[in-house]
């Protein structure tokens, strides 16, 4: 009878495995070929969320603060904006091509934040230019300023004539020819240096080097020169992470379109889909009150959205995964939140798998998972630095209670508490010294902080701080093997083109419940036994 049940179990075992594999393989082979799915309309593409945070300090006085903000163009789109300036006040105005933003306040003292966040979504172009099209001799008036000298851009200065003679060949010019051989020239011939000055274009031209600034307005004063439109573009380069460097361009106009040249990172009538246009022309990008501290940081992180021109596509295909994101918007879940729900799913198989196979232990199961999705806005050092904070100060707290004597449900509400003004704590903290990331940390999921507090300090009790603490790295290490999973791009847009892939987290899981192996960790600890007896 043993025998029975338990071969029962192991085909039922298989056919429930089989069974979760073929789901997934048999929807997502409906999609694509039954209803001719374009998987690339499915997969979600990458936007970018920038933060731009700016600290200063106020003696008493007024203070003034201005930037440029990004516009939607052909090529770049503002999904959504937030400011958060306490007692600034923000003014937008437009001027010609660019937005302006301006913050205000008066009497100012102590320290200020001023946070802005967008999310764009951006696109890689690039051009073909014309082979045998020459130089036009006249262009419409509106072109007339990109063909006059300026301040920084020296077009009639003799050098840049010799500088253009030297390069150029004699004869016809052809206008893809001469804009290739200056973008060569300062590509090749100039060097690169981050000079965080003005350096104008005759300065470069003699110096034999210069950054994005002066080699742009080196190449624009060529450009005129040539009878070229030309103008310059400021942004930055959106990377992940922060970084306090802006970045300047150079826009050539041919045969109707505005052409992009960068010749700091080589881009040659082509610009990459991670470079943002804040403004147009020979602009600061900041500026502000004299007498100021002032400091400020562009962080960058990436997010998902569906794509804008998927949706008319599959609009009348069943089975359509762009749908069921409208619906979860409708009842308020957002596809970011919706992303974050299907890979919790997976940083808890990295959590089984860090604990069934190689044998690290944790505390619980889905906490690392759980504090991983709440570290997407944190970030995972901040989340890292926020937990283990909130765990060693309630575990303090936890102490003193039990002194107290207290029975175990008020006790643990009262852990609750002080889980709730820790975190409130870090925000405050965060937003008083610019760290917005660790004022995130009113995101965490509290009533699992809580738990956690109080069975570490039980673990303290019964089995001392030493392991408890391994315990505590340990769990620090899946947290971030977790996080690392879960802020996949390719994860996060295949699960949500396909969530029925869930299924196949499902059957991994069940497999990993029938484990009978030697555990990794159990593997180095008796490796000694294990080659001896092998001899």
């Amino acid at each position: 009878m043993n025998n029975y049940h338990s071969n029962a179990r192991v085909i039922v075992f298989r056919l429930v495995l089989l069974l979760l594999i073929l789901v997934p393989a048999t929807l997502m082979s409906y999609k694509l070929y039954v209803l001719d799915y374009p998987l690339k309309g499915l997969m979600p593409v990458v936007s970018y969320q920038v933060e731009l945070a700016m600290q200063l300090e106020g003696y008493g006085e007024d203070i003034n603060v201005r930037t440029f903000l990004p516009r939607t163009d052909s090529r770049q789109r503002i999904l959504s904006e937030l400011n958060a300036s306490g007692q600034f006040v923000l003014d937008q105005q437009t001027d010609g091509l660019n937005r302006l933003a301006a913050w205000k306040a008066d009497a100012v003292e102590g320290q200020q934040n001023i946070r802005y966040v967008y999310q764009i979504q951006t696109k890689q172009l690039r051009y073909e230019l014309p082979v045998g099209s020459l130089i036009p001799d006249k262009y419409p008036s509106k072109l007339s300023s990109y063909l006059q000298a300026e301040d920084g851009i020296q077009v009639d200065d003799p050098l840049i004539a010799q500088e253009l003679t030297n390069i150029l060949p004699q004869g016809e010019l052809y206008i893809a020819d001469v804009l290739a051989r200056i973008h060569r020239h300062l590509q090749d011939k100039f060097e690169n240096r981050n000079f965080s000055g003005f350096t104008d274009a005759l300065t470069a031209l003699k110096l034999g080097e210069a950054s994005c600034n002066g080699k742009s307005r080196l190449f624009v004063a060529m450009a005129r020169k040539m009878n070229i439109p030309a103008r310059l573009v400021g942004g930055f380069i959106m990377d992940t992470g922060s970084k306090r460097t802006s970045h300047q361009w150079v826009e050539a106009y041919v045969n109707g379109f505005w052409v992009p040249f960068d010749t700091i990172n080589d881009h040659f009538a082509e610009i990459p889909a991670n470079y943002l246009t804040l403004y147009y022309g020979d602009e600061s990008l900041f500026t502000h009150s004299k007498n100021i501290n002032f400091q400020y940081a562009f962080t960058t992180s990436k997010k998902m959205v569906p794509r804008g021109d998927a949706q008319e596509a599959l609009d009348g295909s069943a089975l359509n995964v762009l749908n069921l994101y409208s619906m979860f918007e409708r009842v308020g879940i957002s596809l970011d939140l919706l992303k974050v729900l299907l890979m919790i799913p997976i940083g808890a198989l990295v959590t089984v798998v860090f604990r069934n196979v190689i044998g690290l232990e944790t505390f619980g199961t889905f906490l690392p998972a759980l504090i991983a999705a709440a570290a997407r806005e944190t970030g995972l050092l901040w989340g890292l630095i926020g937990f283990v904070l909130i765990i060693l100060i309630t575990a303090v707290i936890r102490k003193g209670l039990d002194w107290l004597q207290l029975l175990h449900s008020p006790k643990m509400a009262v852990i609750l508490a002080v889980v709730v003004w820790v975190m409130m704590s870090m925000t405050v903290t965060g937003v008083h010294f610019g760290l917005f990331e660790l004022a995130q940390m009113t995101l965490f999921p509290i009533a699992i902080l809580a738990i956690t507090a109080e069975r570490f300090s039980i673990m303290v009790e019964e089995d001392g701080y030493i392991k408890s603490l391994k315990i505590m790295l340990m769990t620090l290490l899946v947290i971030a093997a977790a996080y690392a999973v879960m802020s996949s791009l390719f994860l996060q847009a295949l699960f949500l083109a396909f969530p029925e892939l869930l299924f196949v987290v499902m059957a991994l899981n069940i497999w990993l419940g029938k484990w009978v192996g030697m555990r990794l960790m159990e593997f180095y600890r008796f490796r000694h036994l294990i080659f001896a007896g092998k001899r």
